[in-house]
């Protein structure tokens, strides 16, 4: 099975984001009366905003306070990416040249809105939507991660199938995102998540951040292809046989 797309997760994976995503929540929940430490919400970053207030504390605050928490998240982040200048992980353009260079199609796929998408790229001075042949925000997808929507829609912009695509995420909900949408997770370091956890959540091998990934593209490609022909193979009936042929 050869891949002919890379789909690529945003905070974390190209961009240094994930601490201010962490602040940005400290600083939401403060407002409303809650106080979470940044290393309990360092657990959930990488899921969605829908999900992440009822994992840390709870249904009755998420039908209290739930929205009003996601506002204000989103009012302290984007605070955060006017005064700072967020760090692009090395080689992200290099990395998206190479891949086109090599006849595949690539994708951005992110949880978060345009207007953060703006503010990210403002921020870290580089045009991420212009890398890329498609871009998918939350606006496109009915469900957060670790829910596979994303990535559904990826492929299907892509105009490929599942088979043929692989993901580049540093979460343990991308890789659960790609597991529901058949898609082979390649993982990365770069957002603060242990190797063995992306492993065990399903990644086909992981790198340290884009630089090392692209420094070892053409080994990356072969594992991720191997990693999609067999999970093809798994998926695919039998061919020529009846139930009753072996009995």
């Amino acid at each position: 099975m050869s891949l002919h797309g890379m789909i690529f997760d945003v905070d974390g994976t190209l961009v240094d984001t994930n601490p201010a995503h962490v602040e940005a929540w400290r600083r939401a929940f403060k407002r409303l009366g809650h106080d979470v430490p940044a290393e309990r919400i360092k657990l959930e970053i990488g899921k969605g905003g829908d999900l992440l207030v009822r994992s840390i504390l709870g249904e009755d605050v998420e039908e209290r306070d739930g929205e009003a928490l996601r506002k204000a998240q989103k009012e302290e982040f984007l605070s955060i990416a006017r005064r700072e200048r967020f760090r692009v992980f090395p080689c992200v353009p290099e990395l998206f040249q190479a891949l086109r260079q090599r006849g595949m199609r690539t994708a951005l796929a992110t949880s978060s809105n345009k207007k953060h998408l703006q503010a990210v790229c403002d921020s870290a001075a580089i045009d991420l939507p212009s890398l890329a042949d498609v871009l998918v925000t939350k606006e496109e997808a009915k469900a957060s991660k670790p829910a596979p929507d994303l990535v559904i829609v990826a492929w299907e912009k892509l105009a490929l199938t599942p088979a043929e695509c692989a993901m580049v995420g540093d979460t343990v909900y991308d890789a659960q995102a790609c597991r529901g949408a058949g898609v082979v997770f390649l993982g990365v370091l770069s957002g603060g998540t242990p190797a063995d956890l992306l492993l065990e959540a399903g990644a086909c091998g992981v790198w340290r951040d884009t630089g090392h990934l692209y420094a070892d593209l053409d080994h990356a490609l072969e594992i991720a292809s191997l990693a999609a022909a067999a999970s093809y193979q798994l998926t695919q009936p039998a061919l020529g046989s009846r139930p009753d042929d072996h009995q």
